[in-house]
């Protein structure tokens, strides 16, 4: 559709028609690929024409006008930082310093295991990380498995 102008499918073949209304009424010159001819034309209901040429009548089903909508403007706002949330830990716990997978467990429960030992091994972006024990003691249990995904501060090991 281009105004008055409408490209119009019919029996899977193109058709160019153009609408020429006088002022006033129902009455309009409709030209088809060129050819004029005398009809009565009266909206039905949106997207929808009836046209009634020669004593046949048409429901024709167009696209309405595509307006443009109102330019949006944005209003910038000042946002009050909080505090992060920190979750309570287990006691003993030994939580992820950074989200990713676990590649290696290299300790297993009841192991006995001093301070800063490797418990297991952590991917993330491509970098592997050693999460060490927080303290010595024995290992009361592992919660995470090779090829685990895992949070910030997920437990990964309990050590008593």
């Amino acid at each position: 559709r281009n105004n008055d102008a409408f490209l119009v499918e019919v029996n899977e073949k193109k058709v160019a028609v153009k609408i020429k209304r006088p002022s006033q009424g129902k009455a309009a010159i409709i030209e088809i690929d060129g050819k004029p001819f005398q009809a009565n034309v009266e909206r039905i209901r949106k997207g929808v024409l009836q046209v009634k040429i020669g004593g046949k009548s048409f429901e024709v089903q167009y696209q309405p006008k595509i307006t443009t909508a109102p330019a949006v403007t944005l209003e910038t706002r000042t946002t009050i930082a909080r505090r992060p949330i920190i979750l309570p830990t287990e006691k003993d716990a030994v939580t992820a310093p950074i989200a990713g997978r676990i590649v290696l467990v290299k300790t297993k429960a009841g192991q006995k295991i001093e301070r800063g030992e490797c418990i297991c091994v952590l991917e993330a972006m491509k970098m592997q990380n050693e999460v060490a024990a927080v303290k010595a003691g024995i290992v009361k249990e592992i919660r995470v498995s090779e090829g685990t995904i895992v949070n910030k501060g997920d437990v990964l090991a309990v050590i008593a």
